[in-house]
């Protein structure tokens, strides 16, 4: 998935888009023939929609939009029935919309033809198209992500029945177990109100526990059909079934990143910097980047802290924890490693050798089901 940014302007018109759910607006910039007004037009967020705005394309034009949630589906849309050239736009990085104090559809629309017209391609801040398979994948972890947290909000809502009746010895820990869930609300909940809804809120957690588990099954599907990519990240101390197929969804093979810098900053683990004269203040790591990713890239830090087996990486953990450099400190410091090494050994096409040997690799294989995998893809197993 590799950025297309033209080396110079090319365009002989420009179409800024403002994407809503049902309709779009849009302007056309003639850079030839320019008009005091540029001209304004509507359209359906539909396919003969954009079949209507494809007849006006030609090859010699540019069109541009927000990334956002339909804006990758209808770029590849126009990109398959038109000649023109297709941009999408970072919306954190486009000042000139959400800075604005006239947000109309209308004017975001000019503003971001003015966008293109007016900034070196160099700077554009573009971002990559997603293909459908991609999109699919990011869809899969994205849903994954959300029946987790959403089976933490159940459990502790029902942690919270059991406090407001008395109960209040439970841990959390007590509530994961579907037998041990039941059988708790049945024993120890005083009324019957109150044990119905306990078990309620059991059968909710188990309808979302059994959506989890199709959700991994997609994610191992993931890995399978990406072979190479998932031994890279498997091969690192840590990483397990959801981190890696999070990783080969929104970081692919790897080829759209020129350093490792650029894939940190991707993934949200660059530090907030703040200088002004002599005075710098360095704070925590900014929210702006790939959630999913960064989500489960640290947890496989933490992990990395509590393995048995000696490796670079719980060496380099015990070595953060002696000097002082405890908790999420550590892990947000472990997981940029993880990243880095990660997206090295995509480059390299190799393997995380930290262990000496690659058996912890082979017994992670067999514990998440993932033997299909052919191994043998690499020197170092054969």
């Amino acid at each position: 998935m590799i950025i297309e940014r033209p080396e110079r302007m090319e365009a002989r018109r420009i179409f800024g888009l403002d994407l809503s759910k049902k309709t779009f607006t849009g302007c056309m910039l003639d850079l030839v023939d320019p008009r005091p007004r540029p001209p304004v037009f509507d359209g359906r967020m539909t396919g003969d929609g954009w079949l209507k705005l494809c007849g006006r394309l030609g090859k010699d034009d540019y069109v541009v939009m927000e990334g956002g949630t339909s804006s990758a589906y209808m770029a590849r849309f126009l990109k398959r029935h038109s000649e023109a050239k297709v941009f999408l736009l970072n919306p954190c990085k486009l000042h000139i919309i959400f800075e604005s104090m006239n947000k109309t559809d209308r004017n975001d629309a000019i503003r971001i033809a003015k966008y293109l017209r007016d900034t070196n391609p160099e700077s554009w801040c573009l971002i990559p198209i997603t293909s459908e398979d991609e999109a699919s994948m990011r869809s899969i972890v994205s849903s994954q992500i959300f029946m987790k947290e959403t089976r933490t909000k159940l459990i502790n809502k029902l942690h919270a029945i059991f406090n407001h009746n008395g109960v209040s010895y439970l841990k959390k820990s007590d509530l994961k177990e579907q037998s041990g869930r039941y059988e708790l609300a049945y024993n120890l909940l005083p009324t019957e109100i109150a044990k119905s809804d306990a078990t309620l809120v059991c059968g909710q957690i188990d309808s979302i526990e059994m959506a989890c588990d199709s959700y991994e099954e997609m994610c191992r599907q993931i890995l399978l059909s990406h072979p190479k990519e998932a031994l890279a990240w498997l091969s690192l101390p840590g990483v397990g079934l959801l981190t890696a197929s999070a990783c080969v969804a929104y970081i692919g093979d790897g080829r759209r990143f020129s350093t490792a810098s650029q894939i940190r900053n991707y993934v949200g683990l660059v530090p907030r910097i703040d200088q002004s004269g002599m005075k710098e203040h360095i704070y925590g790591v900014n929210h702006f980047g790939c959630m999913p990713v960064r989500r489960n890239i640290v947890q496989a830090a933490w992990a990395v802290g509590m393995i048995g087996t000696g490796n670079t990486l719980t060496e380099k953990w015990n070595g953060y924890v002696a000097r002082g450099k405890k908790g999420q400190r550590a892990a947000v410091a472990i997981a940029n490693d993880l990243v880095t090494i990660g997206w090295t050994l995509l480059k390299k096409q190799q393997l995380y050798n930290g262990f000496g040997d690659y058996e912890y690799l082979k017994r992670k294989l067999r514990q998440l089901k993932l033997m299909a995998i052919d191994s043998s893809m690499y020197e170092e197993l054969k």
